[in-house]
């Protein structure tokens, strides 16, 4: 069952990345040569990435299962899971189109029609940054994983799939299949990075010269795919809206929940930088460890990308038995930020010419201070 269950997840998981690599290209490419489009969809992007999966959940349920009663549980699913996934990887074509080298750029339009210029150079260009971002986006779309399959807003409705197995086992109290779920989810989250994850940030594999070029005509045009849906979702949520106006007590319900979020989020936010901070010196820790010995560096991406792939519903039981308060709190924010922090910490000192810091004999606390240091702060 627990076999079946994380098959479930991980293809839902697969087709919410493969939609997501399909938007960053489709987003990132219309942004880089347009910067009217860039100079509204970047805030629009800063705001969403800064919504959690919970804020999507009244669109979810409203727009996908009213509007697609048979499959809409699966849509709101994938949905969710792709606004746990998308942020980083736009983010990252988009870094990837505008820092391309300008004289590739040229070569490419002088040597090249646009088709295979859009294929051979545009396509390629981002593909290290997909590949290296793909393991944080897989990590934090399963550390929500149990939110996407376990949609609760006035209704409950469960999907089959490793986080609604594990939620049921521990409501029925069946702890010991709980725990053969979470552990399914880490092993196979272990054997995903070590088989495939890992090889596709190292080898950065090219596509066939054939599909690349069939795929260029999305980079193109796929910005209008992405409005024209984007629109006609706002529509749908629009209608659902005027069909069931909110009424004057629902109103005043909405006000006081506004005001006791507002009463809340300085805690909040306190809790948040506190996180931030522990996980930064973090990832300066794992970056400093795999600079004195390059072994660690699988043990460490790996051991990082799987605490950070449990989501914290499973982690509660664990961790809610030792500690309590505040601690708990941090703990339970701790795996979403870790990833975040080591991997771009050590793919940003990857980017640094080290050829210069042997040639200047640049080492010991003045290599720490001002090259390891420095190196992840433009990520």
């Amino acid at each position: 069952m627990a076999l079946l269950a994380l098959l479930a997840t991980f293809g839902r998981m697969a087709i919410a990345l493969l939609i997501t690599i399909a938007v960053a290209y489709a987003v990132a490419y219309a942004m880089h040569k347009s910067r009217r489009v860039e100079s509204f969809v970047l805030p629009v992007l800063d705001v969403l990435q800064s919504v959690p999966i919970l804020g999507f959940f009244p669109i979810a349920l409203y727009v996908f299962i009213y509007l697609f009663p048979v499959v809409g549980a699966e849509l709101a699913a994938i949905f969710l899971i792709f606004t746990s996934m998308a942020w980083n990887i736009i983010f990252s074509v988009y870094q990837s189109f505008k820092t391309m080298p300008s004289e590739y750029v040229d070569m490419a339009r002088i040597y090249l029609n646009e088709r295979l210029e859009l294929a051979h150079v545009y396509i390629p260009a981002a593909l290290r940054g997909i590949y290296y971002n793909i393991p944080v986006s897989w990590a934090n779309a399963f550390f929500f994983i149990t939110a996407s399959e376990v949609i609760t807003l006035g209704t409950e409705i469960r999907l089959f799939g490793i986080g609604s197995l594990v939620v049921e086992a521990f409501n029925a109290g069946d702890y010991a299949t709980a725990y053969i779920g979470i552990a399914a989810g880490a092993l196979a989250n272990s054997l995903l990075y070590l088989t495939l994850w890992r090889k596709l940030a190292r080898e950065v594999p090219q596509p066939p010269n054939s599909l690349a070029e069939s795929l260029s005509a999305w980079l193109k045009y796929g910005w209008y795919v992405v409005v024209a849906l984007t629109a006609l979702f706002i529509t749908a949520v629009g209608y659902y809206v005027a069909k069931a106006p909110p009424s004057l007590p629902q109103l005043g319900e909405f006000l006081r929940g506004a005001a006791e979020s507002a009463e809340a989020l300085p805690p909040s936010l306190l809790r948040v930088v506190a996180v931030l901070a522990i996980s930064g010196a973090a990832g300066l820790a794992a970056l400093y460890s795999v600079v004195k010995k390059p072994g660690w560096e699988t043990a460490i991406l790996l051991g990082t990308s799987l605490l950070s792939s449990i989501p914290a519903v499973f982690l509660y039981p664990l961790l809610g038995a030792v500690v309590k308060g505040e601690l708990l709190a941090i703990l339970l924010l701790m795996p979403g930020a870790l990833i975040y922090s080591v991997l771009n910490t050590i793919a940003a000192w990857r980017d640094v010419p080290q050829d210069l810091a042997r040639a200047y004999q640049i080492g010991g606390a003045a290599y720490f201070l001002h090259i390891l240091v420095p190196a992840p702060f433009p990520i």
